[in-house]
């Protein structure tokens, strides 16, 4: 779908289906958006999506055409904590089950994986987010980790999950991107920093596909490493997915040697 009245139609749909069920998708269901105040559910929703660089202030002065019953800063930043992060994830959910449109190849959906890090206020310091002595400063580091799950030929983001950068996970959130799809077949495609039998094994047992890209066989932590002498140039190869057939293959490995 590329007509952008029909997504605006649909992304406004979308926040009014999740405004509807806000007790919850909010902090304290029995007291939170409860009376008729100028801050609505609906409006903290749209208005959070919608904002760009500029600081808060001015960016509520353009969204409410600069007039002088916008609301204030603090008023905006108080009703924006009663409302959790899920509710931003089922609009998510909402707008591309209602604004999605197949393409595959050959029947199968390509699917990239990969992570992004968003720098946050250095100030702000807690055990997900911050890295101590990030370099040699000593300086801290604060950020939030966003895995993203995005369909090549669609052009859409399918899926996501955000972690601190402390305790971020790629291989964990590729796992439970396989895990919780559910859409017809596809071929999941990720990076180096992907390479792991748990992921291998994870698409398998979801009955969809994988390419994933391996380390260099010189690398200390590439699985390759345990295939031995290989070509240079194009070649296939069968590797063991489970712990008895590795420890087969390590053994055959040993002998060749």
């Amino acid at each position: 779908m590329s007509n952008s009245k029909q997504l605006l139609e649909i992304f406004n749909r979308a926040i009014s289906t999740v405004s509807d069920s806000s007790s919850l998708f909010v902090v304290n269901p029995e007291a939170d958006f409860t009376r008729n105040r100028l801050l609505k559910f609906e409006t903290v929703m749209k208005s959070v999506i919608c904002m760009e660089a500029g600081s808060l202030r001015d960016e509520l002065l353009k969204l409410n055409e600069y007039l002088v019953s916008t609301p204030t800063a603090s008023a905006f930043v108080q009703a924006r904590s009663k409302i959790k992060c899920d509710a931003f994830k089922a609009v998510f959910d909402i707008f591309n089950k209602r604004s999605h449109v197949s393409k595959t190849y050959k029947n199968y959906r390509l699917l990239a994986i990969d992570g992004s890090v968003l720098p946050i206020d250095n100030s702000f310091i807690d055990e997900e987010t911050t890295i101590l002595k990030i370099n040699q400063f000593d300086k801290t580091f604060s950020a939030f980790h966003l895995n993203a799950l995005y369909d090549l030929l669609e052009c859409t983001y399918d899926d996501l999950i955000i972690q601190g950068q402390a305790k971020m996970n790629e291989n964990d959130a590729f796992c439970q991107f396989v895990d919780r799809y559910n859409g017809r077949k596809a071929i999941f495609i990720g990076d180096r920093n992907y390479e792991s039998f748990n992921d291998f094994e994870h698409v398998v047992c979801s009955g969809n596909k994988y390419l994933i890209r391996v380390k260099d066989i010189h690398s200390k932590t590439s699985i390759v490493k345990s295939f031995g002498q290989l070509p240079d140039s194009e070649f296939d190869r069968c590797f063991p997915s489970s712990y008895k057939e590795k420890y087969k293959l390590y053994q055959s490995t040993c002998r060749d040697i």
